[in-house]
């Protein structure tokens, strides 16, 4: 064996099974078959608190303040957050049905619809948008460390600086990045399911810490006087309805926030124009604010603990929000060699490498990427959600999934469910004079700008209907289901083994889950195309 070779065995996952074809080498490895049933630990009361406390990120608290700064009254802004979270929790119960039933995460799902090889499409997209996001995070993770250095060491805010006035990355921030960066990436090494028990902490510990954090900025700004009682300020040439709908969808945009605080931090948003004489859209940038003003050890004290729960906080968010995501995206993508922790490594080195600072540099530019972000990802929820409610009735044939057979219900044609881009594809076409907008091209319509705000909601529906309507003239194979039918699997659940065909006893082979899978013949219409 020569040296390239042996450098590739040391470098592949350990498997089981060697008689692996070199397909399913890329449909599969552990992190990507069903959780054991040992792991599936995580219960009603946890999702609840996981997305309570992953709204309690600084990232998600500053998407609050923006609206103020764009325009918003506080309590319009708080508004906003309400009904956005409303949209978002439609969207997470259309996108985690599936995953809750058959324990696999979105690289699988995904394949149902847009087939075994043409998912990779969502997945990269998905993953480029998510290193993306943590970069940013990441920045927003450092300031938190920053600011609690510099309680501590008041010389960090006079470390030469080597970025130039554009950016808001200093020297002294740099230092706190590379640590939050350092201590997000050391918990890559944890497995992921055992962060259980750290959602109801962060819960528990950001209520104090942001409900502190908010009456020590009344305070200091004296109840904030009349910037509570402060109108709304529309820009020129928008209108105040406009202007809410499209801070409305840059909340929603946010699809990784789910809190019930927000309202809180709309407040100190707006209080920290009685503190500085200006808004703040940077809570942190508030947080630091009072060091330069009063570097007494009071405000020492009180600045490092918040600065230290609110690093608590960037830190579980990152883990919840981003590397779960991103490192099950990697493993799909290249499963032979990548598991869910080196996924979320490579995630992390990525992140640092495209600087993320120069996303943040001002609030117009955070939330344009937050908008522009969920023009990528509204398509994949509305097509994946009609196959799995509407054209599968809740059924998945598990094995399928893992299969690279090419008689497979998922493998299309050639791997490719047209269909499936083809509503992908047209659902994109009106929101594109937006985007090209977004990226700074000239003389796009009013009309199309508009539109764009509105992707998250309209492309969903959009690539629905139009999923739908493909389906409905071109039935793909295993045709509509005409009933629900749902099938978990159990901890026997064997990917290559097919009973009908290896001439495997049934009785062998996960039996229960067999002849509920068989069931769903009677309430299928066998349509293969």
């Amino acid at each position: 064996m020569s040296t390239v070779s042996r450098l590739i065995k040391r470098a592949e996952l350990p498997r089981e099974d060697d008689t692996l074809t070199h397909e399913e080498l890329y449909l599969a490895n552990y992190d990507l078959l069903p959780v054991p049933v040992e792991n599936r630990t995580w219960g009603p009361w946890t999702y609840f608190l996981f997305w309570f406390a992953e709204g309690s990120s600084i990232t998600s608290l500053t998407t609050v303040g923006t609206a103020v700064k764009n325009g918003l009254s506080w309590w319009e802004a708080w508004l906003a957050v309400i009904f956005s979270h409303v949209v978002i929790a439609f969207y997470m119960t259309l996108t985690g049905r599936a995953g809750a039933v058959y324990h696999t995460p979105f690289p699988v799902i995904a394949r149902t619809s847009f087939g075994q090889w043409g998912s990779y499409f969502p997945l990269i997209s998905r993953q480029i948008m998510t290193i993306i996001w943590t970069g940013v995070q990441s920045v927003s993770t450092g300031n938190c460390f920053y600011v609690m250095l510099h309680a501590i060491f008041p010389s960090i805010a006079h470390v030469h600086n080597p970025f130039s006035s554009q950016v808001t990355m200093t020297g002294g921030r740099l230092i706190g990045f590379a640590c939050g960066w350092v201590v997000t990436l050391a918990c890559c090494w944890v497995p992921f399911h055992k962060f259980q028990k750290l959602v109801v902490v962060k819960s528990a510990a950001m209520l104090f810490f942001i409900l502190a954090f908010f009456i020590w900025v009344l305070v200091r700004a004296r109840g904030g006087g009349a910037m509570l009682t402060a109108p709304s300020t529309i820009p020129k040439g928008e209108t105040h309805a406009w202007l809410y709908v499209s801070q409305f969808m840059i909340q929603a945009s946010n699809q990784l926030t789910f809190a019930t605080n927000n309202a809180d931090i709309t407040r100190y948003a707006s209080a920290s124009q009685a503190i500085y004489g200006k808004v703040l859209w940077d809570p942190i940038a508030i947080l630091d604010g009072f060091l330069t003003q009063t570097y007494d050890s009071k405000t020492r004290c009180g600045v490092f603990f918040l600065g230290l729960g609110f690093s608590f906080a960037q830190v579980t968010a990152m883990i919840f929000a981003n590397l779960i995501s991103a490192g099950n995206d990697t493993a799909a993508l290249v499963p032979r060699f990548i598991s869910v922790k080196r996924g979320a490594i490579i995630c992390m080195i990525l992140a640092f490498a495209i600087t993320p600072w120069n996303l943040t540099k001002t609030s117009f530019a955070f939330t344009s990427y937050l908008n522009s972000y969920s023009v990528f990802l509204a398509g994949f929820i509305g097509i994946i959600a009609c196959d799995y409610f509407i054209i599968r009735k809740g059924f998945y044939d598990i094995h399928d999934l893992f299969s690279g057979r090419k008689e497979g219900i998922y493998y299309y044609a050639g791997g490719w469910n047209w269909r499936a881009f083809a509503a992908y594809l047209l659902t994109m076409v009106p929101f594109l004079p937006g985007f090209a907008q977004i990226c700074g091209a000239k003389n796009i319509p009013e009309a199309a700008q508009k539109i764009f705000d509105l992707g998250a909601i309209i492309q969903t529906i959009l690539s629905a209907l139009f999923y739908w309507g493909f389906c409905v003239i071109s039935p793909p194979p295993g045709g509509i289901a005409a009933k629900w039918n749902e099938v978990e699997p159990g901890n026997d659940f064997v990917p290559r083994v097919y009973p009908q065909i290896d001439g495997v006893s049934v009785d062998d082979v996960e039996k229960g889950d067999m002849e509920k899978q068989a069931s769903v013949a009677t309430g299928a219409e066998i349509n293969n195309s």
